[in-house]
């Protein structure tokens, strides 16, 4: 499949280590779908239609995926525990 232009409901997400890859999201009201396609430079290689609900389940499963692959940080003493607003002096 050669490339076409992307819907106006649509996101692209470059691949960290190859830039021609990407994925792209595109959301289809008319037929009740979200659609991932994998791109390869102007080649699309492979897509999935979503359900709405099984998109959000997807988007809860990367947070918690970028939440785990996340560097830690030391904690800074004195700073506010996370959550927590520092009070005003």
């Amino acid at each position: 499949m050669r490339v076409v232009p992307a819907p106006a409901r649509s996101a692209v997400v470059r691949d960290r280590d190859r830039s021609a890859r990407a994925l792209r999201v595109t959301t289809h009201p008319d037929a009740g779908l979200v659609v991932l396609s994998l791109w390869d430079g102007d080649v699309c290689t492979t897509t999935l239609r979503l359900d709405p609900a099984d998109a959000a389940d997807l988007v809860r499963a990367l947070t918690d995926a970028a939440v785990a692959a996340a560097p830690r940080t030391p904690r800074v003493p004195g700073a506010p525990e996370t959550g927590e607003v520092a009070a005003a002096s």
